[in-house]
């Protein structure tokens, strides 16, 4: 982590940098000097104080979840907040800050159980073999882009919805209701 000085110097970089050519004396005695370096520090403390709050922060304040929500794109598309509770919510957002990587099965089953639905089984398909014959059909179950979503009954959900806004685009879904 940067120190108060090394950060003050890089605003009053950017600060002298923002100023419009030949309008200002931009030695390092002068008064716009003095100036810019009290507005660089002052912005600088700023910015390690929102660092460490940050850093303390363990969870989201109630008071500012709606600003969360609004910077992560919530509600989810295919759902409304209508019916859900403030700790669900939370709940959602702090998912979104932490879901890193959105191409696997845990993933899957997460995004769907958001929306009331459980995955039972997630089927992937052997990709399509060069040994096979050029007159075999291509779109078997033997697919690569392709996988099945065994899905408990019942499901409330719009699943096109879902798999359209939340899904892999590549990768064709059928689903199976059991």
């Amino acid at each position: 982590m940067m120190t108060l000085e090394e950060t003050t110097k890089l605003y009053e970089m950017v600060l002298r940098q923002l100023l419009p050519t030949g309008g200002y004396d931009r030695s390092p005695h002068t008064n716009i000097a003095d100036d810019i370096y009290g507005h660089a520090k002052a912005l600088a403390q700023c910015d390690l104080d929102a660092k460490r709050l940050l850093n303390v922060l363990e969870s989201i304040p109630a008071e500012l979840l709606e600003e969360y929500e609004k910077e992560y794109g919530l509600p989810l598309k295919c759902q409304t907040n209508v019916a859900q509770t403030v700790e669900e919510r939370l709940a959602i957002v702090n998912w979104i800050r932490n879901t890193k990587n959105v191409l696997n099965t845990e993933y899957l089953k997460q995004i769907l159980i958001l929306f009331n639905v459980n995955l039972i089984e997630l089927v992937k398909y052997r990709p399509m073999q060069c040994t096979t014959a050029c007159n075999a059909p291509v779109n078997t179950d033997r697919l690569r882009y392709k996988v099945k979503l065994k899905l408990q009954n019942p499901v409330l959900a719009d699943m096109d919805c879902i798999i359209y806004n939340y899904l892999p685009a590549y990768i064709r879904y059928d689903i199976e209701v059991i």
